[in-house]
């Protein structure tokens, strides 16, 4: 029997960078899920790996609470195969809990402790800044549930965001809980324990069965050479897995914005409809390829951007079967272009729904004015210069936009609604920007069915006849020769976290994405929030507000 050993290590991403440039390059140590999803397939399918080492490394993070499980199930479908699979930590969280929970073998360092603290979240609030500076900002919504404005609007979460939020991290530890089940030492009891303070050291978590052995991997590695185990190199990543009638998993990942793809400021990574479009249109032509997995994983952005992408899905699907897979974010714009296909899947802990609209416009007149820079206007047209960040909308103007916000918001809930088979009405009833669950969104006709990424390939596979299968990723975007030096010497040194504005950055140990907050102690700061948030300014959004505004924290 041979062993081959996989790491968990850096910040959870479905797929490789989808922008070009050294910020892409460069920035925190990445964990690619479509990677590490072929690499367990290509182990479950050798006859001579028997046993596989997994060691989660400091630094490994996730930002939402369905990629915990994504990775789970790519642990439990090895175990299933056949394989001795080993789940190695120098501490166990909650999220390693879940995901040692999956394995055969549970290993903790004999210095580790064990924790299963629960799910928190943290969001900053810039208003009194904003105030502070003389910057307006004026919010035009649908949804009382539709937060994205509120860091900007008020100096803390409402009665609304604050129900929704509370709801989401309560069914994030619900959806742990169920990760536990297969492991019958973490009792319900020993888990209310657990959320209440209680901490196992190591040798307490080995009496009580928590764990299986106290070890490092280099004892395992050196006492599995003493029993004449050979080590197999862990199989390479080369896009594409399996035989047969080919399959493609096309991973939208990022904010939604018109254009080519690019970062942002504000959100990060962004994914533009003209860079989008291209790729949909590339496997519409592609006579190969006979099926397609539509990924998302999106706290969704431009409305006119959701749309040009969701109509090019809908003119593949007319050509061959697409099926969409929710990831662990798909709210908002990532849920408007979920709204196709032949089916619709989303695992039980994604986050999803943010059926609203909002549209939000800074002032800058009185900022300016206080820092001695006077402004002078000449126009034709009382109106020509809607939506200024250098003054404020007058009362008929913010009626005009009040309008378009209430059309977009019945577009979205006719198209939902048409989609799903239901009427405006009820849609409207779980709609207003209100977040859900997968679970929650499945039990109120939002989904299809609960399931994650293999699922939805297993169905796309079921819709052309085939047994079997050959899987493939994208889109990807090869980057400069310059920039794949930068990625390789920031992957072998660890690299450093990239915190600009509100992107959420990796937490310490094996936790969910915390957020960092922009600096707030001068103009200069100001300015540059403001500056941060030009693609937000004037634009109809279909956006989330969590993976902007909020990070969890999972201990």
């Amino acid at each position: 029997m041979r062993y081959t050993q996989l790491e968990l290590q850096g910040q959870y991403h479905e797929i490789g960078p989808q922008v070009k440039g050294f910020a892409s390059a460069g920035g925190a140590k990445r964990f690619q899920f479509d990677r590490f999803w072929e690499q367990t397939e290509r182990i479950a399918r050798s006859r001579s790996i028997g046993r596989v080492l997994v060691v989660r490394r400091e630094g490994f993070s996730v930002s939402a609470f369905a990629a915990v499980h994504e990775v789970a199930d790519a642990l439990r479908r090895l175990v299933d195969a056949g394989k001795e699979v080993w789940y190695v930590a120098a501490g166990y969280s909650a999220v390693d809990c879940v995901l040692a929970a999956a394995c055969s073998h549970r290993i903790l360092h004999s210095l580790g402790t064990l924790s299963f603290a629960g799910v928190s979240g943290t969001s900053p609030f810039f208003q009194k800044l904003l105030r502070d500076k003389r910057i307006g900002v004026e919010v035009i919504r649908r949804g009382r549930y539709k937060s994205a404005a509120d860091p900007f609007r008020t100096s803390k979460h409402d009665r609304y965001s604050r129900e929704q939020l509370q709801a989401l991290v309560d069914g994030a530890v619900e959806e742990m809980r169920r990760g536990l089940e297969g492991a019958s030492e973490f009792s319900p009891t020993l888990i209310d324990e657990m959320l209440a303070g209680r901490i196992f050291t190591a040798p307490e978590a080995l009496e009580r069965g928590l764990v299986h052995r106290l070890a490092t991997p280099g004892d395992l590695v050196r006492e599995w050479k003493r029993e004449k185990v050979r080590v197999a190199s862990a199989p390479k990543a080369k896009g594409h897995v399996g035989r047969g009638k080919r399959v493609a998993v096309l991973v939208f990942e990022g904010a939604v914005v018109d254009g080519e793809s690019r970062r942002d400021p504000m959100v990060g990574q962004a994914i533009g409809d003209v860079t989008m479009v291209k790729a949909i249109r590339a496997l519409a032509a592609d006579r190969r390829t006979r099926a397609v997995v539509f990924r998302i994983n999106s706290p969704g952005g431009s409305a006119t951007a959701s749309e040009n992408v969701l109509r090019e899905l809908v003119a593949l699907n007319e050509k061959k079967p697409v099926v969409v897979s929710m990831g662990p974010v798909a709210g908002s714009g990532g849920y408007w272009i979920a709204t196709t296909g032949r089916r619709l899947f989303a695992h039980p802990s994604t986050i999803t729904g943010s059926i609203g609209v909002i549209i939000m416009y800074f002032d800058l007149s009185r900022f300016l004015a206080h820092n001695g820079i006077t402004l002078d206007r000449v126009a034709r047209g009382d109106s020509a210069d809607l939506g200024s960040p250098l003054r404020p909308l007058t009362k008929a103007e913010r009626a005009r936009v009040d309008d378009v916000v209430e059309q977009l918001y019945r577009e979205f809930l006719g198209r939902v609604a048409t989609f799903r088979g239901t009427t405006s009405e009820e849609v409207h009833a779980l709609g207003e920007g209100r977040v859900w669950l997968g679970r929650d969104a499945q039990e109120r006709n939002l989904v299809d069915e609960l399931g994650g990424l293999t699922d939805a390939i297993n169905h796309a596979r079921e819709l052309i006849g085939a047994r079997r299968a050959r899987v493939s990723f994208g889109p990807k975007v090869k980057q400069s020769l310059v920039a794949q030096l930068i990625a390789a010497r920031t992957q072998a040194s660890g690299g450093g976290a990239l915190t600009t504005g509100a992107l959420p950055a990796g937490a310490s140990g094996a936790g969910l994405g915390t957020v960092s907050a922009p600096s707030a102690g001068s103009v200069e700061a100001a300015a540059a929030l403001v500056a941060a948030c030009r693609s937000l300014h004037g634009v109809p959004l279909f956006v989330d507000p969590l993976l902007v505004t909020m990070g969890l924290t999972g201990r």
